[in-house]
């Protein structure tokens, strides 16, 4: 599948809902709020979805998503399906670095097959930086879109941090679900929660000297000026697999063996970091740019860390479709907004039979 498929294209459909949307300049970045003129005015407690675009996409492709979402909360709502003290939802986009208003260089939100030789680089850097961002917009957020006119306003309060990612937002939010205490759910949409077996994949489709003259392939592509030892050492710091599952891919042979003291360490960061979180992870099984199988050997080993271990209190469902490619299509939305309005409402204690 080509590196510039736009994994939005068959998001859209021609019912999607008006909800307002007001823009903020937040620590230099455009942030588009949507859905504050839908919070009642005696709202107190707000929920945040921020929402994190695709490669070479900006952040008004998040727009009818945010709606959607937003829209079918607020139905739950005025329908009494969303618990007696419901939060209100407000959702959040802004453009990942280098693209949209932020945009330096064009070429370097491109692939190696598009000419870009720092494609590995380039691509983390961008994702990481766009957990970083979200953290900091968060840490403000509040000052710009609630401030009380007088004594008598109640002022509301978000008390709850959501992602939702598509593709590199998709890479970001795994990031972020890790980074940031405050962010407590995740919809990781046709992500990769293993950006070293991602990019070696990569660079064996697309035929680079670095991974296909070597013997064995890929023995020169670790330290190359495509994949070099100052990335790999930030993937370690920051990657889910570089960093819960480190030492493990072996790009010429079997893997290492998971044994005790990596399944141990591994446990012991996923309380630290992911300790009563939930998390939805959304995949096409047919997805060729950032194909199912890159994750999967991490997410068998998180999955039984899980199930060893229930007091890490940790929700992830894993959901693969049949006949998807690099698509985030009406099935994968119609399931995270299921998801997280189910989500929201079971926190307000709501019982599942109802949402």
């Amino acid at each position: 599948m080509a590196a510039t498929t736009n994994p939005l294209s068959s998001t859209h459909t021609s019912n999607v809902p008006t909800i307002s949307t007001q823009i903020h300049t937040i620590a230099g970045i455009l942030c588009t709020v949507h859905g504050l003129s839908e919070l009642p005015q005696t709202t107190s407690s707000v929920a945040c979805l921020w929402l994190l675009h695709p490669r070479l996409q900006t952040k008004e492709k998040m727009t009818p998503i945010a709606a959607e979402i937003i829209h079918a909360h607020n139905t739950r709502i005025a329908s009494g399906r969303a618990g007696k003290r419901p939060k209100g939802l407000i959702a959040v986009s802004f453009d990942q670095r280098n693209h949209g208003t932020r945009e330096v260089d064009k070429l370097h939100n491109e692939a190696w097959r598009q000419g870009n030789p720092r494609h590995a680089q380039d691509m983390f850097s961008c994702f990481h930086g766009t957990a970083t961002d979200t953290s900091q917009l968060i840490s403000h957020l509040e000052s710009y879109i609630f401030t009380s006119p007088s004594p008598s306003t109640t002022t509301p309060k978000i008390t709850q941090h959501l992602v939702l990612g598509i593709s590199l937002g998709g890479h970001a939010a795994w990031h972020c679900i890790l980074s940031d205490p405050r962010i407590t759910a995740a919809v990781v949409g046709i992500g990769c929660p293993d950006y070293t077996r991602l990019m070696t994949d990569r660079a064996r489709l697309s035929k680079l000297d670095t991974y296909s003259q070597s013997t064995p392939p890929g023995s020169s592509f670790f330290g190359s000026s495509d994949f070099p030892a100052a990335l790999q050492d930030a993937i370690a710091q920051y990657d889910p697999a570089g960093l819960l599952l480190p030492h493990v891919f072996n790009p010429t042979g079997p893997d290492a063996e998971v044994g005790k003291a990596i399944f141990d360490r591994f446990g012991v960061l996923v309380r630290e970091r992911l300790h009563g979180k939930r998390i939805l992870n959304l995949s096409g099984r047919d997805d060729k740019l950032v194909p199912y199988a890159a994750g999967e050997p991490f997410l068998k080993v998180f999955k039984r860390v899980l199930e060893e271990d229930p007091s890490l209190d940790v929700l992830f469902e894993d959901v693969l479709f049949e006949g998807v490619g690099h698509a985030f299509p009406a099935g994968m939305l119609e399931k995270s907004k299921e998801w997280i309005c189910g989500l929201l409402a079971r926190e307000e204690g709501v019982v599942a039979s109802k949402i």
